[in-house]
């Protein structure tokens, strides 16, 4: 099998992105919701909220969930939750 020019230049931008403190999608969804109440609240500092951030930038289903958990952890802040039929509404939609 022949690898092509694409195959190699994906390895190497997926190399040029590691880190030496990386995180996985198991570790995201243990510190997700963490990370949302420090983004709300201050700037991050913390090693692993940063392997974290950067976890859910290289991974679109953490990225996803995590959106989903920054939207509630806001909601809950402001008090504002939408109605069932809002939130039936937009889970229908997103489908």
């Amino acid at each position: 099998m022949r690898i092509t020019r694409i195959q190699i230049e994906t390895l190497v931008v997926k190399i040029a992105q590691t880190r030496e403190l990386e995180a996985s999608c198991d570790e995201c969804a243990q510190w997700a919701a963490h990370l949302a109440e420090v983004l709300a609240q201050s700037s991050i500092q913390d090693r692993q909220m940063l392997a974290i951030l950067q976890h859910l930038d290289e991974c679109i289903p953490c990225a996803q969930e995590f959106q989903v958990l920054c939207a509630c952890e806001r909601m809950d802040r402001e008090q504002n939750w939408p109605s069932f039929e809002e939130m039936w509404k937009l889970v229908c939609d997103n489908e």
